[in-house]
């Protein structure tokens, strides 16, 4: 699902106009599929909607779902922030035909707001209704409301009803999801076409609530035409990845994973890892660590083969341990390193030595990465497939520069890295990147801040990690990581909150993710 700027989107509604289907048409479609989605969602007869209508198209496409509701029994205000006159050429059309309908309907109605005394027919219609449909302003908005449009915002915000928001949340900057002043909440957004960049990204991504993408029908050779090769990671993406699993399969059928990790000063490091690869699915599991941690380390992980490899004096991984690791590289189908290594100058040396001899499809995490500051060259020469998984922090001193943090940059970067070293990129955030080589870039849509916390990133190595060596693509073992990490984050906030996640729990429901790509997924496969 390809994620548009603005521009972009107009630019597609323009050709689409122009060369397939009218805009009144389009208007029709975006309002029907808004209204379908609220009465999938407020199924009962008598709620009371108040719809609130804004001077461009998206107050169009509120009269589109205000004729739809009221022909289906439920009773609907609709209230006017600009006289119904001066409403663009399709926007007023629907106005004549919802016209129609005021006499015919005893449960619909009309309010202008245009009124001297609007602040109190504001506030009576949402304490009638049940419900308000956010049709203000859509993604034409460019500067900060003010006036009435903005107090409207402020009410709606407060009265405490379920809103749903027409293609953007009103307030909300469709390109950089900046706050305009201030912008609706919205339980639903219904947007169309294509999720627009501002709907993904923070601040604009936590006013949306849940995502819901209308497919009005443009054509696909349209939207390619536009497309910034910037798509959108959900469950729908993730699922359509996963492989099947044989009925006849076995462990070793399912992938052995070699893990290259730990340290005296990071031993929870290798224990998270390695737990999340096997519940990725993976078959078999080796952990080689420092010698002197497996006695700590092995009782923690008793589905987990420990390897004790050569150690330095200050117990992290040394350069001998790669003749300790060699025999068990042989049999792995894919090698993870970095979690917890410690950036001794040591341990730095085995890394690059394992990156000159190893054979294997590889992801390389933290430590891994810091190894190589300063040296990406190193990644370049690589000549197995790699999957590389920075936050911003480590991704700068691999690169030896800053990583801008506004949206459209932040992807830039990512995607030209990716692209120069050759490499599948995850880069970590909120939200996170990841892009293949080929330099197409997907938004992870799930996770939230129950994830910042320490050894989440381990969690999200050990899933990559497995699910490359069960034989997924990188690009495709990343994305899929990525799903199930974010959406085990979501899923382990329900009951904790926010601030009582540890990585851990990751791990302990990341069952539950699973168990819905698998369904998405077997949907897919038969439909």
């Amino acid at each position: 699902m390809d994620i548009l700027t603005n521009e972009r989107m107009k630019r597609i509604d323009e050709d689409t106009i122009a060369r397939f289907c009218p805009g009144l048409e389009l208007m029709e479609r975006a309002g029907r599929k808004t209204a379908e989605y609220i009465l999938d969602r407020f199924p009962e007869d008598d709620f009371r909607a108040a719809i609130f209508v804004g001077p461009g198209n998206n107050g169009g496409d509120g009269l589109v779902i205000a004729r739809i509701l009221a022909d289906k029994g439920r009773a609907c205000s609709v209230l006017y922030l600009i006289a119904p006159e001066k409403l663009p050429m399709d926007a007023y059309k629907n106005y004549e035909r919802l016209r129609k309908r005021v006499k015919k309907h005893k449960h619909l109605k009309e309010i202008n707001l245009t009124r001297s005394d609007w602040v109190n027919l504001v506030g009576r219609e949402l304490a009638d209704s049940s419900l308000v449909v956010d049709g203000l302003f859509g993604t034409g908005l460019t500067r900060a409301l003010e006036g009435a449009a903005l107090e409207i915002v402020k009410r709606i915000n407060e009265c405490g009803l379920p809103v749903i928001s027409i293609d953007t949340p009103s307030g909300i900057n469709g390109d950089s999801g900046e706050v305009l002043g201030d912008a609706i909440v919205a339980d639903g957004t219904v947007t169309m076409g294509c999720p627009k960049l501002g709907l993904t990204i923070h601040p604009g991504k936590s006013y949306v609530g849940e995502l819901v993408i209308a497919d009005l029908g443009f054509p696909d050779e349209v939207v390619e035409n536009h497309s910034m090769g910037v798509y959108l990671l959900d469950r729908s993406d993730a699922a359509s990845r996963l492989s099947p699993r044989r009925p006849d399969a076995h462990k070793y059928s399912c992938g052995t994973a070699l893990i290259v990790s730990g340290s005296q000063m990071y031993t929870g490091a290798t224990i998270l890892t390695a737990e999340a690869a096997l519940r990725s699915g993976c078959g078999m599991v080796y952990a080689a660590v420092p010698a002197s941690i497996r006695a700590l380390v092995e009782p923690q992980m008793t589905e987990v083969i420990t390897i004790p490899v050569p150690e330095t004096s200050d117990g992290t991984i040394a350069p001998g341990a790669w003749g300790a690791i060699q025999p068990y590289l042989e049999k792995a189908d894919a090698l993870v390193m970095g979690p917890g290594l410690s950036r001794h100058p040591e341990t730095t040396e085995f890394v690059f030595e394992v990156l000159a001899k190893n054979a294997k499809p590889i992801i390389i995490d933290a430590d891994g990465i810091n190894a190589l500051e300063g040296q990406a060259a190193r990644l370049q020469s690589l000549d197995v497939p790699a999957v590389i998984t920075p936050h911003s922090g480590e991704l700068a001193r691999l690169l030896g520069k800053s990583i801008p943090s506004a949206a459209m940059e932040r992807i830039e970067t990512t995607r030209e890295t990716a692209q120069s070293l050759g490499v599948t990129l995850v880069h970590k955030g909120a939200p996170t990147l990841i892009s293949a080589s080929s330099g197409h870039v997907w938004i992870n849509h799930h996770g939230n801040s129950a994830l910042a916390t320490a050894g989440t990133g381990d969690v999200l190595t050990g899933l990559i990690g497995g699910l490359l060596a069960q034989g997924e693509d990188p690009l495709d073992a990343a994305c899929m990581g990525c799903f199930l990490h974010g959406r085990a984050g979501e899923i382990a906030s329900w009951d904790l909150g926010l601030r009582g996640v540890i990585a851990g729990d990751l791990i302990s429901v990341i069952g539950e993710p699973m168990l819905e790509l698998e369904a998405t997924a077997a949907t897919n496969h038969h439909s």
